[in-house]
């Protein structure tokens, strides 16, 4: 598989799970960075969710024709049932959390979203797809936490 080069690419993060957390979304031609937003405690399904139907919102408010990358299975069944399955508990912690998944699941219920067993596509014009770190390497969207003590 080629690595892809142009469209956009996103992930969330979280520090703990739950934990802190934000997410982005970078142009993958240019390396700019879309949108990055803190969001609270949450959980990182939910933090990549959000980052992915975020960008799919962003999408469709600028009229574009492209295709999304995440490398988050659940992000990208979760944008196709338009709802999400977390534990997350509904406190004042995870308040703002819980405000952007409820928002963003609200404006998804007006979304045309097919997947037709290998391509989900929203709207005729956004392709959106797994990224496969295995074979292209970390999602360029990462925060670069993962190995990194000052973050956990």
């Amino acid at each position: 598989m080629e690595k892809p080069k142009k469209g956009f690419v996103v992930d969330g993060s979280t520090r703990g799970n739950p934990g802190p957390s934000e997410y982005r979304a970078m142009n993958l031609a240019t390396g700019e960075v879309v949108f990055h937003c803190k969001i609270g405690i949450a959980t990182n399904n939910i933090t990549e969710f959000i980052a992915l139907a975020h960008c799919v919102l962003y999408c469709i408010q600028n009229d574009l024709t492209t295709e999304i990358y995440t490398d988050s299975q659940t992000a990208l069944s979760w944008l196709r049932k338009k709802s999400t399955n977390s534990s997350l508990p509904n406190n004042e912690k995870t308040a703002i959390a819980r405000d952007y998944m409820n928002r963003i699941i609200a404006k998804l219920k007006d979304v045309n979203i097919i997947y037709d067993g290998i391509d989900t596509k929203v709207n005729d014009n956004i392709i959106v797809s797994k990224w496969y770190s295995s074979e292209y390497g970390e999602i360029p969207a990462d925060f670069g936490y993962k190995n990194n003590d000052k973050y956990i």
